[in-house]
């Protein structure tokens, strides 16, 4: 486990966090309390409540259940014992066949028997020979007679049809028919079983629908055999089921055994095609997850009430079997628990929202009393924050005053106990001091402090062809304040300088000297300049005075910099030497190589879209058309090492130390990359999204990895040239001091400013212009 030590925050004394907490819990926990106690009796008043009346709707819901399965039984049994009771009567009443002489009182017996059971649908009667005779209802109240003619003779199929009166009004032979009624499931069970013999669920031949047939049989005397059988359709039961109401979606098949549909609220849409024949469906089959889910449940655990659930909803089922048919059948209801529970979740819901309206109440005065407390206390420790910046303010004052040389134009400026008093006031990262050189279009960094490494650094310039909104601003003597300047169209150019320091948050005060804006006090990501701005803006007054003659008087620039001779700048404690390999580093314990003058120019893009633009003409993008052009100058120059990675370009020379050349191949590399860049971003009509860095420091090179090996280069070179290109302004060439020392003989620049570099401290920056 990894131990880790708890940060203190030394300026924050305990005893005065102890009350805080005390008095945050009488102003807040006390009221809170109260409303929140009031929230738990609410809840668990209606959770008790919710739990009472679903089970006392589920109780009466399982006896509502209890009596519908047991009218569907009586419904099904009503249904099916007249066909059992006509098989009967069929047998004893037509025991001598239904053929020949007897066919009138057949048609006669059940035109009266098809009038009064309407559930019948067809009755047969067949004998041994396959002689056949089927009557069914017809048009008009009449019937259809089928005559099956087996033996003796020809087999011949006839159909006879007769009105209500029973006239024959007409007659047709179909030599198509072949049914034979010894193969059907009907005439086969009654002749394997002495008593009346029930089918399963089967597809009529005449007709195409489901249904069932009750059927028995008689031998006579003489040994001959009859058979007598009443066709039913299921559409009735399927009907009956479908007029049930069970809840609002609930629904109530009958099945067998086997898990046969027997009848089903949609009715035909039971029967499905096998082998071009209609055959009824099986329950899971019918593509409904709660059927198929209650079926399971009933085949491993039996008959009986349960609740399931299917995805996220709790569903009743209720099986139960159906005593009195003759069948192994089932009634399966399946219904939504909400559907007989809903109500109570609704009521609870309408009671609590109507309780909703205490808790609002009591809220109310709670967060009244609350927010009075809150004001109280913000308003107290306001005042005492306001105090102690009064205070330090005033003793920075106090300490600016006491220096009255500070402010004298005619004295050197000594502007550092200035930015750290400012930045110690405002609590700011890093506070400076701006002037306006050459009478505007340079803005110079006299000085900045930086609290969080105690340092200073000057000479930074800003130009306002770089920066042009930002100038356009500050010249018009606007107090520029920004959360985020990246996001402010006045900083968005600055944004790209002020990020290589990470600040996000900027407010810049304008000084002014008779009407005239001479320069700017910057606080950069100060935690909150409401109570010190007006301390700002008396600080940028003093200041006045000093930057007004500054801003007049010409720059001073480094010799062999662009623009007049000029003084030469304070020294500064740096080694320029190439060797700048720490003394600790032993050669001869690496597996690589130190180059100590070696010469690193970094090319880094900052839009990976505008990289992609497609240019117009030519079949390549940007980022294709600029690397072939940096293999061609690598080439055309002798440079060995270039390499892409990302969004960064790496391009070196140096590796031998007798090459006094490296440094001026990298300048003359970045300026021609430069300006193709330049040329192509204008023709893709783009920003100039690039940025060059140079450096001439040590370097550390070798092979990596398994065959074939990558040579690879690291080191203060590469890291500082990297540096110097992320804080370089967009389109533009940045190099350190120690590469301006090596090409101010036959380049020309221009100074940006001082940064801090790592292991070498403070350090100018130089801007390359061009060749001499």
């Amino acid at each position: 486990m990894v131990a880790s030590n708890r940060v203190v925050d030394i300026s924050v004394d305990p005893r005065d966090e102890r009350r805080r907490r005390r008095r945050a819990l009488l102003r807040i926990g006390i009221p809170l309390g109260g409303v929140a106690l009031m929230i738990a009796t609410i809840l668990f008043i209606a959770f008790y409540a919710d739990r009472a009346n679903r089970d006392g709707a589920l109780g009466l819901s399982n006896d509502l259940l209890v009596t519908l399965e047991q009218r569907i039984g009586i419904e099904v049994s009503a249904y099916l014992e007249p066909a059992a009771r006509v098989a009967r009567i069929l047998r004893d009443t037509l025991h001598d066949g239904a053929l020949g002489d007897r066919l009138p009182l057949v048609e006669t017996f059940s035109r009266s028997l098809l009038r009064e059971i309407p559930q019948i649908a067809n009755l047969n009667f067949a004998d041994e020979d396959g002689n056949f005779v089927l009557v069914r209802g017809g048009h008009d109240d009449g019937i259809d007679v089928k005559l099956v003619e087996n033996v003796p003779g020809p087999r011949r199929v006839t159909w006879i049809h007769r009105n209500a009166a029973g006239d024959e009004v007409g007659r047709e032979e179909d030599p198509t028919d072949t049914y034979d009624p010894r193969t059907r499931s009907w005439y086969e069970g009654a002749l394997a079983n002495d008593h009346l013999f029930w089918t399963g669920i089967y597809i009529f031949f005449s007709q195409r629908v489901p249904g069932i047939t009750a059927s028995a049989k008689y031998r006579n005397p003489n040994g001959r055999l009859y058979l007598f059988g009443v066709d039913i359709t299921l559409d009735a039961l399927s009907h009956f089921l479908g007029s049930l109401e069970i809840g609002r979606t609930g629904r109530a098949v009958i099945i067998d055994d086997t898990g046969q549909l027997i009848a089903s609220p949609r009715g035909s849409a039971m029967l499905r095609q096998i082998k071009g024949e209609l055959a009824a469906l099986r329950i899971d089959e019918l593509g409904d997850d709660v059927l198929t889910h209650a079926y399971d449940r009933f085949r491993i655990e039996g008959a009986g009430h349960r609740v399931i659930e299917v995805g996220d909803r709790r569903y009743i089922s209720a099986v139960t079997p159906i005593k009195g048919a003759g069948h192994n059948w089932s009634t399966m209801i399946v219904v939504p628990e909400d559907d007989f529970v809903g109500f109570v979740a609704r009521n609870n819901r309408k009671a609590l929202v109507m309780s909703l309206v205490i808790v609002a109440v009591a809220t109310l005065l709670a967060s009244l009393l609350v927010r009075q407390g809150l004001r109280a206390d913000r308003n107290a420790r306001l005042l005492l924050e306001r105090q102690s910046v009064i205070t330090r303010q005033s003793g920075a004052f106090a300490s600016l005053a006491s220096d009255a040389s500070l402010f004298d134009p005619e004295q050197s400026l000594q502007s550092r106990t200035l930015t750290e008093t400012l930045a110690n006031v405002t609590d700011a990262r890093r506070a400076s001091i701006w002037a306006l050189q050459d009478g505007g279009p340079i803005l110079r960094c006299e000085d900045s402090f930086d609290r969080e490494t105690g340092g200073h650094v000057d000479g930074l310039e800003l130009h306002r062809d770089e920066l042009p909104e930002l100038f356009s601003h500050l010249l018009a003597g606007e107090e520029i304040e920004v959360a985020d300047a990246a996001r402010d169209r006045r900083t968005m150019e600055l944004h790209q300088v002020l990020s290589a320091f990470g600040t996000r948050a900027l407010l810049a005060m304008p000084v002014r000297r008779n009407d005239r804006v001479v320069g700017s006090v910057w606080l950069e990501d100060a935690p909150g300049t409401a109570g010190s701005r007006d301390f700002v803006r008396a600080v940028a007054n003093m200041v006045a005075l000093r930057l007004a003659d500054a801003s007049i008087a010409p720059v001073a620039r480094e010799p062999g910099a662009i623009g007049k001779p000029i003084t030469a700048p304070e020294t500064v404690v740096r080694n320029f030497a190439a060797d700048l390999r720490p003394a600790e580093i032993d050669p001869s314990a690496l597996h690589a190589e130190i180059y100590p003058g070696m010469a690193v120019m970094v090319l880094r893009f900052t839009d990976a879209m505008a990289m992609a633009v497609r240019l117009s003409g030519v079949p390549r993008c940007i980022s294709d058309e600029i690397g072939c052009a940096l293999q061609q100058i690598a080439t055309d120059n002798g440079i060995p090492y270039l390499k892409l990675a990302g969004h960064e370009i790496v391009a070196a020379a140096g590796f031998n130390p007798a090459d006094s050349g490296a440094a001026t191949v990298i300048a003359d590399m970045a300026l021609a990359i430069r300006d193709r860049c330049i040329a192509l971003f204008e023709e893709s009509e783009r920003s100039h999204a690039f940025q060059i860095g140079i450096d001439c420091s040590l370097a550390i090179g070798g092979a990596v990895g398994n065959e074939p090996r990558v040579f690879n280069l690291w080191g203060d070179a590469v890291h500082i040239a990297g540096a110097m290109a992320a804080s370089a302004l967009p389109g533009t060439v940045q190099a350190t001091e120690a590469a301006y020392q090596r090409l101010r003989e036959d380049f020309l620049f221009r100074p940006r400013g001082r940064f801090y570099l790592p292991r070498v401290g403070d350090a100018r920056t130089f801007v390359l212009a061009g060749r001499l």
